[in-house]
């Protein structure tokens, strides 16, 4: 007879909430993370002086790269419904020391994700309040900035279902703004220039530094793994989430990288970038203008929501395990959210960004340094669950040819991506290097002084939910990840 493992009485991530998320909102999730509708205003606007003529492709390879690590990311998530996503993913295929980095480069890639979008929604914020009469400067955008995070703070704790309905609706709203501004932009543009405008800037040597940055596009779009134990039907809803998202991003950012290559973008030492739309477009212009600030405004406040979401569900699976404090692991009583991983984070999300503002010199450095991090983080968590997937689906039995393919295809292309944007000619991608290589190595050093070689810890790294007993007697059988 096969000896089988007892029924467990608890779930290891007991205490969040089961079974609330609709697809809808989980599909809310990752796209709240990505922030889409600022990312087609902004990011596009930030590749094109490096990439050039190159940008359109820059945006589409950086699409099919994504697809591919969400079908890696697809192999797990069909499998096994975890709490912290890809961290748990790559510890079931990778063991617990590489999976803790992969981990903690997600904790460094939604912490740099949701300063930057803190940054965002603040800078938008402020240009709004300056259409009224409110003086703008680093003050107004800090005092913006801490109202973004205490907002966001009381959405978060409050429950997952609504601050899903709210980045849900928010981000509809910035999408339709930011593609009906774009589409004006570029209608006008090519009406008045038939032969469209050239480019700025051809740095054919910083291609991979632009590359790197259309994949911060992207990043986030993964994030819906973190809701899976709060996801009805997870290991379909999940797993689609993961799989098309990123094929849908790529067709809004092309369209958008084509519009603002034909459309004269207005670039100041500031965040704010405005599409200048000509004479022809009358008094259309202030009014487009603004209903792109609000639309970027609500877009960066739902990219805190999703992102900092991800983050306290990955530091909750790590309190859980004992590799960080207990305390992170405990859930509201009422709520069943991660609220003390909540606590601990929105203020760092929130202050690290106002510090950076009042020693940056403008808020778009502060924008494109904390991008470029949070890029690292993320890239390297993707290589990391690209090379888990298929071991993993050796260990239980269920190795085939195209998630091996896959997965050695995106790790691969991402490596390389690694090393080319970080010998570019451009000190961001160099110093985000330096930021990120020292957190990791922090975070490392914590891991060893908490989870020593043998100890339980470690033997508990990669957390999911697990059948219980009380399961089992009223017929509930979720989801089981094999050993």
């Amino acid at each position: 007879m096969v000896d089988r493992p007892p029924i467990r009485t608890t779930s290891p991530v007991d205490g969040l909430g089961r079974g609330r998320l609709t697809f809808v909102q989980v599909l809310a999730q990752s796209i709240s993370a990505v922030a889409p509708s600022a990312v087609m205003v902004t990011l596009p606007a930030l590749v094109i002086p490096e990439a050039g003529t190159a940008t359109i492709a820059v945006f589409a390879a950086a699409a099919i790269l994504m697809t591919l690590v969400g079908y890696s990311v697809g192999q797990f998530a069909q499998r096994m419904v975890a709490v912290s996503g890809l961290y748990s993913y790559a510890a079931k295929g990778l063991g617990a020391v590489p999976g803790f980095g992969a981990g903690w480069s997600l904790i460094v890639g939604y912490a740099a994700a949701a300063m930057a979008s803190v940054v965002g929604a603040a800078s938008y914020s402020s240009a709004l309040l300056s259409r009224v009469g409110v003086p703008t400067g680093t003050a107004t955008t800090a005092i913006a900035a801490a109202a973004v995070g205490l907002i966001a703070l009381a959405l978060m704790i409050r429950g997952v279902r609504i601050s899903t309905r709210v980045t849900l609706a928010v981000e509809v709203f910035a999408i339709i703004a930011a593609t009906a501004v774009l589409a004006v932009a570029f209608v006008h543009a090519v009406g008045d220039s038939p032969s469209g405008s050239d480019p700025p800037g051809e740095h054919s040597s910083n291609i991979g530094f632009a590359l790197l940055l259309a994949i911060t596009s992207f990043v986030g779009f993964e994030s819906a793994s973190t809701v899976a134990r709060e996801a009805r039907n997870p290991l379909t809803a999940i797993p689609r989430a993961v799989k098309w998202t990123p094929l849908a991003l790529g067709i809004l950012y092309v369209g958008a990288a084509a519009a603002q290559m034909q459309s004269p973008i207005e670039q100041s030492s500031g965040l704010a970038i405005v599409l200048s739309l000509p004479d022809t477009a009358g008094g259309a212009s202030a009014a487009l203008s603004i209903l792109m600030e609000l639309g970027i405004t609500a877009s960066w406040f739902a990219c805190v929501l999703g992102s900092t979401t991800a983050l306290s569900r990955t530091l909750f699976a790590m309190g859980r395990e004992g590799v960080m404090p207990s305390a992170l692991g405990r859930t509201h009583a009422r709520f069943h959210t991660p609220h003390i991983a909540l606590l601990a984070s929105v203020p760092v999300i929130v202050v690290v960004p106002i510090v950076y503002l009042l020693s940056a010199s403008s808020s778009r450095d502060v924008l494109l340094g904390l991008l470029t991090v949070s890029a690292h983080g993320y890239v390297i968590a993707y290589i990391s669950v690209c090379i888990a997937a298929p071991l993993f689906l050796r260990k239980i039995g269920e190795l085939s040819r195209m998630p091996l393919l896959a997965g050695a295809a995106a790790a691969s292309m991402l490596t390389a991506l690694v090393v080319w944007a970080t010998w570019s000619r451009t000190f961001v991608a160099g110093s985000a290097t330096a930021a990120y290589v020292l957190l990791l190595v922090l975070g490392y050093l914590i891991f060893f002084l908490r989870a020593r070689p043998g100890s339980e810890v470690r033997a508990r790294v990669g957390v999911y939910d697990e059948t219980t007993a009380s399961d089992l007697l009223v017929g509930y059988r979720p989801w089981e990840v094999r050993k």
